[in-house]
């Protein structure tokens, strides 16, 4: 979002100075047909000194265009200025917050991907430096998401982390490169049914994944019948200990988030005491840890369990308990490195096809999720997708270097972020150190955090992006657009997920172009002020090619069945092509064959010089409603308005 106090510094430019006494000129000079009489020696130290002050012109210029770049993609130099200490205190406790939440989270998030949960912390912080340095929102914590994660899996499948790292480098190159070449609005162009079927019908699948974890069994696939089938096939080695303790887990994070609702006092922040407002932000710290709070005595469960049976931790076996966890992991921060393009079995374009779609659906997903963060909490103010694109780009590009897998910005992160209390991008320097801090201080417990406590609050955490209260909202506005977003639900469930948002946009845009065919057009007879009869058709929206064979069946039907003047209203009528044009002529010349003519009026300038720029055309434009009684006048004649009449009274007559 563009900070008010940020303006362009380019001033006026005058068109000559004098300094020392030489006339000095710039490069944008008003009049370049002066010639000044001078002598050679004069001409030459004029030359000179045009030729000196026009460097120092561009040099100039250069530097400042260079400076404005610099502030509009450098976005962190648009704020930083006026940065506060309340605005310090504000990003830091909102970034612990978010650092405390993202850590048993993204460490679930990898187990979606299928590779190791250490790689979830590496995936956490590097984006978020480099994000706050680009990016225009203050509440996007860019991390791993559960959609993109499922994504990222259906596109790996087995393959490991280095092909999700690889993965996360190919997306930040696409996403960087599309920012460059303002392919930002393409987010535009995929619409909220779309969207919304999308995100509910991949709540669904991530649900659906962590099963398997929730109740101790072998499981996978990528699409919803896969991972059914699969979690159905090893039903019968179901662990209790895990199943009891992921279902106790969901319960205590959903009464976590209903109590942190809970608020003593006035509802007015204003009215309550001091003591109730400590009491309402302790509720409310309660709510917004409740994920780490649930993971926190699950791996205290699990230390004492396997400390009972004096089981050697630094052994590759799992210990003897009824509870999975998630083992070793190694200490410290991720060391740098390039991703592996190729390996001894297969080559960069190997790996690339094997990819497939997933190479651009990921990034454009990602896209997606943030946008929707962006434009959800951006108060009034306008999101630079392009920006967003290019921070979120060079975010996952770093991230590729340390081992991570793409991320956006996370819709849930995103609102606990913005209900902490963050002022600006820099909460995410905290977030990035907090997980940084637990890779070098918290490694060595995080061996007993059992893995069914992980999917419980993925799964807790998904059931929020299922938008139930969406499919109200839409069927009360258009049903047309919830058939879209059904398509959109069930293609995502039961195909791959990139397939079925293809399917959601295809779909999307076959509906735009059949609306677009069939354009509504309201016919009316009517008569002027001088009782001359005519048919009135006016169409209620742009006319372009797909459309124009309707309407010229419409308008040729209507018309030569009743043999009177045919008058189009153009005042609905935004947009019109050479097509358009080309027909309308068409329609005149068979009208004029039948005695008839076309009228258009009420016509936009843009339209009508569509009309205009028509060779031999004889279609009849009027400016407005009295050109076109003017007109009538003048083609129907006392008698032909008096034939009309007799016509219509015998007419009537019959009826």
């Amino acid at each position: 979002m563009d900070n008010p106090r940020y303006e362009h510094d380019n001033g006026p430019q005058q068109n000559s100075t004098v300094i020392n006494g030489n006339l000095q000129l710039n490069n944008c000079t008003g009049n370049n047909d002066i010639t000044l009489a001078v002598d050679d020696v004069e001409s030459s130290k004029l030359a000179s000194n045009q030729k000196t002050t026009f460097t120092q012109h561009s040099k100039g210029t250069c530097l400042k265009n260079l400076t404005t770049f610099t502030k509009r993609k450098l976005f962190i130099l648009q704020w930083i200025p006026a940065y506060s200490g309340d605005d310090f205190l504000g990003d830091l406790l909102a970034g612990i917050t978010i650092g405390l939440t993202v850590i048993p989270q993204s460490m679930a998030l990898a187990s979606i991907v299928g590779i190791p949960a250490q790689y979830g912390l590496y995936s956490s912080f590097i984006g978020t430096f480099i994000y706050l340095l680009f990016g225009t929102s203050k509440v996007v914590p860019m991390g791993p998401t559960a959609i993109v994660g499922l994504l990222i899996s259906n596109t790996i499948g087995t393959r490991g982390s280095a092909y999700a790292t690889l993965l996360c480098f190919l997306t930040g190159i696409i996403q960087t490169l599309m920012s460059f070449a303002g392919l930002g609005i393409i987010v535009n162009y995929i619409s909220v049914p779309v969207s919304s079927g999308f995100t509910s019908a991949s709540a669904i699948l991530v649900i659906t994944s962590q099963v398997k974890d929730l109740i101790g069994v072998k499981g996978g696939g990528g699409n919803l019948l896969k991972m059914v089938r699969t979690v159905l096939d090893h039903i019968s080695n179901i662990s209790t200990g895990d199943t009891v303790m992921g279902f106790t887990c969901i319960g205590a994070v959903m009464l976590l988030k209903a109590f942190s609702t809970t608020r003593i006092g006035p509802k007015e922040e204003e009215l309550q005491t001091l003591w109730q407002k400590y009491v309402n932000k302790f509720i409310w710290a309660i709510g917004a840890f409740r994920n780490s709070f649930v993971v926190i005595v699950c791996s205290i469960i699990c230390y004492w369990c396997v400390h009972k049976t004096n089981h050697d931790i630094t052994s590759d076996w799992p210990p003897p308990i009824p509870f999975k966890v998630i083992g070793k992991i190694p200490h410290g921060l991720p060391h740098f490195q390039w991703p592996e393009f190729s390996n001894k079995d297969e080559s960069f374009f190997d790996i690339i096809f094997f990819m497939g779609s997933g190479i651009i659906v990921i990034p454009l997903i990602s896209l997606l999720e943030n946008i929707s963060l962006c434009r959800t909490f951006a108060e009034g103010k306008p999101v630079d997708t392009d920006q967003e694109l290019l921070a979120i780009g060079l975010a996952n590009l770093g991230n590729s270097f340390f081992h991570g897998f793409a991320g956006s910005g996370a819709i849930a992160r995103g609102a606990l972020n913005y209900s902490s209390g963050v002022r600006t991008p820099l909460g995410g320097l905290y977030t990035g150190l907090t997980v940084m801090a637990a890779l070098v201080f918290l490694t060595p417990y995080f061996y007993y955090i059992p893995k069914t406590s992980l999917a419980a609050v993925i799964i807790a955490a998904s059931f929020m992006m299922v938008d139930v209260k969406m499919v109200k909202h839409i069927y009360r506005s258009k049903k047309r657009d919830l058939v879209l977003m059904l398509i959109t639900f069930f293609a995502c469930l039961f195909l791959p997920l990139e397939y079925g948002v293809l399917i959601g946009i295809v779909a999307n845009v076959g509906f735009i172009m059949y609306s677009a065919a069939k354009p509504k057009i309201s016919i009316q007879v009517q008569k002027n002020h001088d009782g001359i009869k005519y048919l009135l058709l006016t169409p209620d929206r742009y006319l372009i090619f797909p459309s124009m064979e309707y309407v010229r069946q419409t308008i040729t039907k209507h018309g030569l069945a009743l043999g009177i003047p045919v008058v189009i209203d153009g005042s609905s009528i935004f947009e019109a092509d050479f097509t358009t044009a080309n027909v309308f002529a068409m329609m005149s010349r068979d009208f004029s064959t039948k005695g008839q003519f076309l009228y258009l009026y009420n016509l936009k300038p843009s339209v009508a010089n569509v009309f205009k720029g028509l060779k031999n055309c004889n279609i009849l434009l009027c400016a407005n409603k009295n050109e076109l009684d003017e007109l009538l006048r003048n083609h129907f004649g006392p008698s032909q308005i008096q034939e009309q009449y007799q016509n219509e009274t015998i007419w009537t007559s019959k009826m």
